[in-house]
């Protein structure tokens, strides 16, 4: 599996831009605000990592947010390397006009004539290459959590095959009232801090994001060695508790990549803090790994994005150890399984391999693997 170079990234958390997540990362200061979510049996307010309050399921400023963060990325680039770039955005947002359409059914005093306006998520991509003068090749991968990394993995094939030189790969992920009703129905959401496998874990906390990541051939410390994705589930939200869907995903994506699991420095889990999600993966972990093995949780930092993680998670674990460090697992006091345990202080670190989990609903599950090479 040929890798590719990851030259370049940004992102917007709901810490703030680049800089900003970053320094949240070092101080473990976390902004957390909240949401009102209408379900058909109550309104509630949730914990809820906020990007921006004015975004919320506006298709337009969606648009805008994302051309924004690509922007970032081709303003670097010459007209030609534009030319030769695809876009691909990994989200699990649906078309609004669904969502709105099933509300005004729902809800008694939303009842409304409704009337269908041409909007969708996924025409987004081909409009921005359009206006930023990229590849006319675009693509849209909604597939839960694993929807941006599943992109990524995309990326890599069209560049590795010839169809583009280069790929901008984003992430995105805003307030949906349809998917935190969903959440929230399903009693995954904590009522206040997501604890990754920890025993009092009580579930997730949802975010928004937007992350974008350029990769291509050029020469670069870092690289996407290659990676695994299959869809395989006990039932449509999780997988067995035993974890062996995570584990044979995990292995796949250390056996494409040529790497074997002695050479991984680190590992980002997917950790979800949810009771069942929690302990399938760190079963999963417990078959690859020794418990010598070094991971960490990320999303007590920016809260759970869904189909925004894949990117928004390579982004930050690039940022911090870029930055010297991979950062602690906030939030954990007593580990599920106690001879794993995940890092519990910032660890130094200015290089390695590491193993990047994600794993989502309908058992899409995926692992990649990167590179930093020592100066």
């Amino acid at each position: 599996m040929n890798s590719i170079s990851l030259l370049d990234y940004t992102l917007r958390s709901s810490q703030g831009d680049l800089y900003d997540t970053l320094q949240v990362m070092k101080s473990g200061d976390v902004n957390i605000g909240t949401k009102r979510v209408e379900t058909l049996a109550e309104v509630v307010e949730i914990p809820y990592y906020i990007l921006d309050e004015s975004i919320s399921e506006d298709v337009d400023k969606i648009k805008e947010l994302i051309k924004d963060e690509v922007k970032k990325l081709t303003d670097k680039l010459s007209k030609e390397q534009k030319g030769a770039t695809a876009l691909l955005v990994g989200t699990s947002l649906v078309d609004q006009n669904i969502v709105d359409a099933v509300e005004s059914s729902l809800y008694e005093y939303k009842k409304e004539k409704y009337q269908s306006v041409k909007k969708s998520i996924d025409f987004f991509a081909s409009q921005i290459a359009q206006e930023l003068s990229l590849h006319p090749f675009t693509m849209t991968v909604s597939t839960a959590c694993t929807s941006s990394v599943n992109a990524l993995l995309e990326a890599k094939n069209l560049i590795n095959s010839g169809v583009v030189e280069y790929a901008i790969v984003v992430g995105v992920e805003i307030f949906s009232q349809m998917m935190s009703n969903g959440f929230s129905s399903m009693k995954l959401l904590s009522s206040d801090l997501q604890r990754p496998f920890d025993t009092q874990r009580d579930g997730l906390i949802l975010g928004e994001a937007v992350a974008a990541v350029l990769v291509g051939k050029e020469e670069s410390l870092w690289s996407l060695k290659g990676g695994y994705s299959n869809c395989n589930s006990l039932n449509i939200t999780s997988v067995s508790p035993t974890g062996e869907e995570y584990a044979e995903v995990m292995r796949e994506a250390m056996r494409l990549s040529n790497i074997t699991r002695e050479d991984i420095t680190a590992l980002k889990t997917h950790a979800t803090s949810t009771p069942t999600n929690d302990m399938s993966e760190i079963h999963a972990i417990e078959q690859v790994f020794e418990p010598s093995v070094v991971f960490t949780a990320l999303k007590p930092y920016v809260g759970h994005t869904l189909g925004a993680c894949g990117v928004l998670e390579l982004a930050i674990l690039m940022a911090v150890v870029d930055s010297g460090f991979i950062p602690k697992t906030l939030n954990h006091k007593s580990s599920i399984i106690e001879e794993y345990r995940p890092l519990q202080e910032h660890l130094n670190c200015h290089s390695g391999t590491f193993m990047l989990n994600y794993f989502g609903f309908g058992g899409n599950n995926t692992s990649i693997i990167i590179k930093k090479e020592a100066l």
